[in-house]
């Protein structure tokens, strides 16, 4: 399929492209409680071509792309129509021309886990299950995808990579019936055959299903001290992953730069140290992505992301991250909840807004800490708050959280968040 498609690109003349070859091999089950209900594998393979075309506007030279996606089985004469309907879409994108990156040649051995795909998933899956024991509260339904791609990336400028991953991710539903029928939907994602994890996940979500079973309270309006968990604080921090990245420091959504410092002259928390990486050792257009800092001590050590704003902002191209190794952590998370606070754990949709430098949900589930021993469960209202304006009184738990796009601190304590409630 690459020799077709690049002698397709030859033959329209096209002499800029890219090139991602994906194949996908899966292992997906489906449970009904803790009945196997259905099986399959899967063979996905696509190949997706990026063309781009210079051309000069207004006496500016610009360079345009556009893209397509070649399944097996297309035929010499339909890829060459769509390569050159793509290419000439690409002289309407007006974007100021930028270089391309330059070479890289790259072929990495897969190191991971090399078992049987169903093998992996059926693992995960006992992991799931073990905690469903209680009888209070259940796994309702499950399902899990475990899947090894291999990409390859060629391009016009002479880069040859490729590599493989695995991925195992899915999603359950967990159900208590007493005192009244609540159902939570619990999404997990990781980059190896994680048991651990997904067994602790397990354990909260049956926890927390059968506590907001219980809960039929909404918390008094006013400002709490306010501690975020897991998944929450994943959410809240990638804001400052977003603020970093070079498509938004271009058109001055964001005012990062290297050197910046983002806390105020009075921090009462912890100032933020966050890397970033990336789930693939290349990114699209074939550039390595190694670990990178992001924030040290609350100064930007770097902008990152797709090749074309890094060249508009005079930077080396390093593709774009989408994970966080946050470095922070100097309390236990018991101490946290030592105080007069409340810890949401569960939203109908928890966000942050980097734009805005917003954060906010609506609680479905949250343990209201008395400072005296005394926990009580709230349903109902909801938290807002601002990023900046709270950023520089953080405090994280030393007890880390991690999935396949996170790893850093379990839990965050923000002081005076707003919690609109009864």
């Amino acid at each position: 399929m690459i020799e077709k498609i690049t002698d397709a690109l030859r033959l329209e003349n096209i002499e800029n492209w890219i090139i991602s070859e994906h194949n996908v091999h899966s292992a997906e089950i489906f449970m009904i409680k803790k009945a196997e209900d259905m099986r399959r594998s899967k063979d996905v393979s696509s190949v997706s071509v990026t063309v781009f075309n210079d051309f000069e506007a207004d006496g500016k030279k610009m360079r345009g792309s556009a893209g397509i996606i070649v399944y097996p089985g297309t035929e010499a004469a339909e890829l060459r129509a769509k390569l050159r309907t793509a290419y000439i879409s690409a002289s309407y994108v007006k974007n100021p021309y930028y270089e391309l990156p330059s070479c890289t040649k790259q072929a990495l051995a897969y190191s991971g886990d090399t078992r049987d795909l169903f093998v992996i998933a059926e693992e995960m899956l006992s992991a799931l299950y073990e905690p469903d024991n209680t009888g209070e509260s259940f796994i309702n339904s499950a399902e899990i995808f475990a899947s090894r791609t291999g990409v390859r990336t060629l391009t016009s400028a002479g880069t040859d990579v490729s590599y493989e991953t695995l991925n195992v991710k899915g999603e359950f539903v967990v159900q208590c019936r007493q005192p009244q029928d609540v159902e939570t939907y619990v999404p997990f994602d990781y980059s190896s055959a994680d048991t651990r994890s997904l067994s602790e996940l397990s354990a909260r979500s049956l926890a927390t299903v059968r506590d907001r079973a219980l809960a039929a309270n909404a918390p008094s309006g006013g400002e709490y001290d306010v501690i975020l968990t897991d998944a929450h604080v994943e959410t809240l921090l990638s804001a400052y992953l977003d603020k970093a990245n070079a498509a938004m420091v271009f058109p001055g959504y964001s005012p990062y730069k290297p050197g910046l410092n983002i806390h105020s002259a009075n921090v009462k928390g912890e100032k933020l140290s966050i890397n970033v990486f990336s789930r693939e050792p290349f990114s699209e257009d074939g550039i390595p992505m190694p670990e990178r800092e992001l924030l040290k001590d609350g100064c930007v050590c770097g902008i990152y992301g797709p090749t074309r704003f890094c060249r508009y902002l005079g930077l080396e191209p390093t593709g774009s991250y989408g994970c966080m190794n946050v470095k922070n952590g100097t309390a236990a998370f018991e101490a946290l909840k030592n105080r007069k606070c409340i810890m949401p754990v569960v939203f109908s949709d928890f966000q942050c807004d980097a734009l805005r430098g917003t954060f906010g949900g609506e609680i479905r589930l949250a343990y209201c800490f008395d400072g005296n021993g005394g926990v009580s469960l709230l349903t109902g209202g909801s938290i807002n708050g601002s990023l900046t304006d709270k950023q520089d009184a953080f405090v994280f738990s030393k007890e880390r959280y991690e999935s396949a796009t996170y790893s850093g601190p379990k839990a965050v304590l923000i002081p005076g968040v707003s919690v609109a409630g009864a």
